[in-house]
């Protein structure tokens, strides 16, 4: 192996994988290091169950991906050649309620307007005006979404010379739970989308979540949201394999000490056995903004200290996996074809307060569970005629009063709380189920944020977005003004990849943007690795 790169890439979640991947489809040298034993970061499956049976262990569902042009236009050749492929299942999700009601979003506009209307008609005509207008908006939200950001006042200014930029700019001002009561009169419509937006990790009610509404609707009805064939493992193995075909190199079990700087120059970085790794032109860092000053010395002190200060999200997750000998039977059979199912109490004031209770802190008192059931379109995540389970709940970053289950923590989180709320998660939702019983369960496991937190320090405290969409986080301030556009001042060839850069947490293949910089940096024709 050598010991001098063109660029070195910390970390190897799909973001820098991403970005290692275009900048080996460029020419550079490339050589990625992970900490663990397997590529992929947030972007992985594995058998924490039994044997024969994969899970998505963290990100699972796949829709703004499918608007990157990696993927939409197959630049880096992953369905071409490295063997990605995406299943579709008939629906995207639905939320049942406990009443063993639901409503669904379906790619059709018809299909879901249908939904509402069973509950409301009148809501199922303003949802379709509405959605009629966020279609239109939607190159507002996709455009920008794969290469660096605008600078954020020149990015408002724009959006304030038009009537839609305009009715855009009022939604990043107000709460989705606002937006949302003002434009729809029953109750169970709101919580479907109240629901929905907090799958973004910042609570609904927090200004500055109305523009989650606007982009979710705009996409959700002009692309299929997906899983990967073969688990989401499959996406990070293809982008290896992409580098490895370009000449890159991969090394797991690898960790990074610290990135070296001289005289203000990014020159390599020093693994944690004394090894010192150079790199000619970059290093690409998967690097937590909280962390940024522990890995790199001689920064400017005020840019670090406000790293430091950025803000986490509102919650985290808490996620158990299932190993199965039959798929769940809902009692609602409508549902059992969905990509995911939400968990939803029948009423607005259920709903609020399991949401509440984990941004104060506390385990959640009502069931608001995402479940995936892969296996119905995608068998091959289990043994013949077995089936795997995805079932998440909103859970606190930092649990209070943990009571006599407290015990050694990290953050309150302890392995006891976890498997104890593991098996209430199951519990509740077994009453959703006609077979959800001890009899169908082969193995169970589960992941605290604590967990999450330890296998990514991307993960700050269990926060899966990496830092929280908050509106003072958003595009051109995202992590910081100073570091939005992926290159760190002070270390020239130090560049930024992760969930905590734009455009954010979730499967976005986000380090197109980051690999867009570097080459534009270089003075590189980006045109020849990618399409602009």
């Amino acid at each position: 192996m050598s010991t001098t790169y063109d660029a070195l890439i910390v970390g190897a979640g799909h973001n820098s994988l991403t970005t290692a991947a275009y900048l080996a489809k460029s020419g550079m040298k490339v050589c990625v290091l992970e900490k663990n034993d397997i590529i992929g970061g947030g972007a992985v499956s594995r058998e924490v169950t039994a044997p024969g049976f994969l899970h998505d262990t963290h990100a699972t569902g796949m829709i703004l991906i499918m608007a990157n042009p990696m993927i939409k236009n197959d630049e880096l050749e992953l369905q071409s050649k490295f063997g990605l492929e995406f299943d579709s299942p008939e629906g995207t999700y639905v939320s049942l309620y406990d009443d063993e009601t639901w409503m669904g979003t379906f790619v059709s506009l018809d299909k879901t307007c249908e939904t509402i209307a069973k509950f409301s008609q009148k809501d199922a005509e303003t949802y379709r005006a509405f959605v009629n207008r966020t279609i239109q908006m939607g190159p507002l939200f996709t455009a920008g979404l794969f290469k660096p950001p605008l600078p954020f006042g020149p990015f408002m200014a724009m959006l304030d010379q038009s009537p839609m930029g305009q009715e855009v700019v009022g939604s990043m001002l107000k709460s989705a739970t606002q937006m949302i009561t003002e434009m729809f009169e029953h109750e169970k419509v709101r919580m479907h989308f109240i629901k929905w937006v907090a799958e973004g990790m910042v609570h609904p009610d927090e200004r500055g979540t109305g523009i989650y509404l606007y982009a979710l609707t705009a996409i959700a009805h002009t692309q299929e949201e997906t899983s990967v064939r073969g688990g989401t493992q499959a996406l990070s193995d293809a982008l290896g394999r992409c580098i490895e075909h370009h000449g890159g190199e991969i090394r797991t079990d690898t960790w990074v000490k610290r990135v070296i700087t001289s005289g203000g120059k990014t020159t390599g970085v020093e693994l944690a056995d004394g090894e010192v790794l150079e790199a000619r032109k970059c290093v690409v860092a998967n690097i937590h903004p909280h962390l940024l000053g522990d890995y790199v010395d001689g920064l400017d002190e005020d840019m670090v200290a406000e790293a430091r200060r950025c803000e986490l999200s509102s919650f985290g997750a808490i996620n158990t996996h299932w190993a199965l000998h039959e798929a769940p039977s809902y009692k609602c059979p409508e549902v059992n074809k969905s990509l995911l199912v939400e968990c939803v109490p029948s009423n607005m004031a259920g709903l609020k307060a399991g949401l509440d209770d984990c941004r104060g802190g506390k385990l959640a008192s009502n069931f608001n569970a995402v479940i995936a059931h892969h296996t119905n379109h995608d068998p091959s995540r289990a043994p013949v005629g077995k089936h795997t389970l995805y079932l998440y709940c909103f859970a606190p970053l930092e649990l209070r009063n943990t009571g006599p289950l407290g015990g050694r923590n990290v953050n309150g989180w302890s392995s006891e709380i976890r498997d104890e709320y593991k098996e209430w998660m199951m519990q509740e939702y077994s009453k959703y189920c006609t077979n959800m019983n001890s009899d169908n369960i082969i193995a169970s496991a589960a992941e605290s944020p604590a967990d999450m937190a330890e296998w990514s320090p991307s993960f700050q405290k269990g926060d899966i977005f990496g830092i929280g969409n908050w509106i003072h986080q958003y595009l051109g301030r995202r992590p910081t003004p100073r570091l939005a556009q992926y290159a760190v001042p002070g270390a020239d060839g130090l560049y930024l990849a992760g969930p905590f850069m734009h455009p954010g947490g979730a499967i976005t293949g986000g380090g197109r943007a980051t690999a867009m910089k570097i080459l534009d940096d270089a003075g590189a024709d980006i045109s020849k690795t990618m399409m602009i």
